[in-house]
């Protein structure tokens, strides 16, 4: 089997263990917070990535701590947002807002590093931002502000990420640099618990709540198939052709839409089929631009 199908099938593989994850969230999601369900989710592969390196030193100019602690926070705190999108949220809708990262991508490579925004890339820009406006619909997701706004910064959070991996890639191993993702997305659930509960403004944050036996293995269960999620998907951008994964990589919001719907939650109405069409159309675009 050449490389090119290799990488469909991993890229195929990843949307379904990405979709698995999304499930085990929503299971877990209505007995523990949101954020010790991430805390544990990060805690596992932060396990799993230090025993690859101790198995296997890096080799690895590095230089750049402080670009690295970014691309940790704004990817962690990303997952958070995203994690909590998926407790709170029809299931497709938090997958919908979490892949607008190309598009918020395609506007920051343009403002922050001045890259040439063509016509294309406003399009995707466009189509985009015309999705997002229409999945934020609260007849349509029962959203509040707030939930739009958590929506919207997992995949800004994650834009900002994937900015500075271009020139960490040259500088760390790309297990470092997932270490620091997984560091700090452990760390910032871990620093939640320091502020008494009656000072937060939000309802982002709630108590710690022991896990049951049961919650313990779905816990686990959602450690193992995030992590080999992730691993799957390196594989399909390292065996096939980027744009190409990256267009596949976008049926996984149809398939968290139907397992949401299989857990619970309500059918989209047309408005919100139809951002979500539009974003997955800008973020190809986006995508296939990016790699030209």
């Amino acid at each position: 089997m050449d490389s090119d199908k290799q990488a469909i099938i991993a890229i195929l593989l990843a949307a379904v263990l990405f979709t698995a994850m999304g499930m085990l969230v929503k299971i877990l999601a209505p007995t523990l917070p949101a954020m010790e369900i991430v805390f544990a989710r990060n805690l596992f592969g932060l396990l799993w990535i230090l025993g690859a390196l101790l198995l296997r030193p890096p080799k690895q100019i590095g230089g750049k701590p402080f670009v690295l602690a970014l691309r940790g926070f704004a990817g962690g705190s990303a997952m958070l947002a995203y994690f909590y999108n998926m407790s709170i949220m029809p299931l497709g809708t938090a997958y919908a807002f979490s892949y607008t990262s190309p598009i918020f991508l395609a506007l920051f490579s343009a403002l922050f590093i001045h890259d040439k925004v063509t016509l294309k890339t406003w399009i995707a820009i466009l189509l985009g931002f015309s999705g997002i406006l229409l999945i934020s619909n609260p007849e349509g997701t029962g959203l509040t502000l707030f939930g739009v706004c958590i929506g919207l910064y997992s995949g800004i959070g994650a834009a900002l990420a994937y900015l500075s991996i271009a020139k960490l890639a040259k500088l760390y191993d790309s297990r470092v640099i997932i270490l620091s993702l997984m560091f700090i997305g452990t760390l910032l659930p871990l620093l939640t618990q320091i502020v008494p509960y009656t000072s937060y403004p939000i309802p982002l944050f709630q108590p710690f709540v022991m896990p049951n036996f049961k919650e313990f293995l779905l816990i686990l269960a959602l450690g193992l198939v995030s992590t080999y999620a992730q691993i799957y998907l390196t594989k399909a951008y390292t065996m096939g052709n980027p744009p190409i994964i990256g267009a596949i990589s976008y049926n996984t919001i149809f398939l968290a839409t139907l397992a949401g719907i299989a857990l619970g939650d309500k059918i989209p109405n047309a408005l919100v089929i139809s951002g979500m069409l539009l974003i997955v159309c800008g973020g190809i675009l986006a995508v296939l631009h990016k790699h030209q």
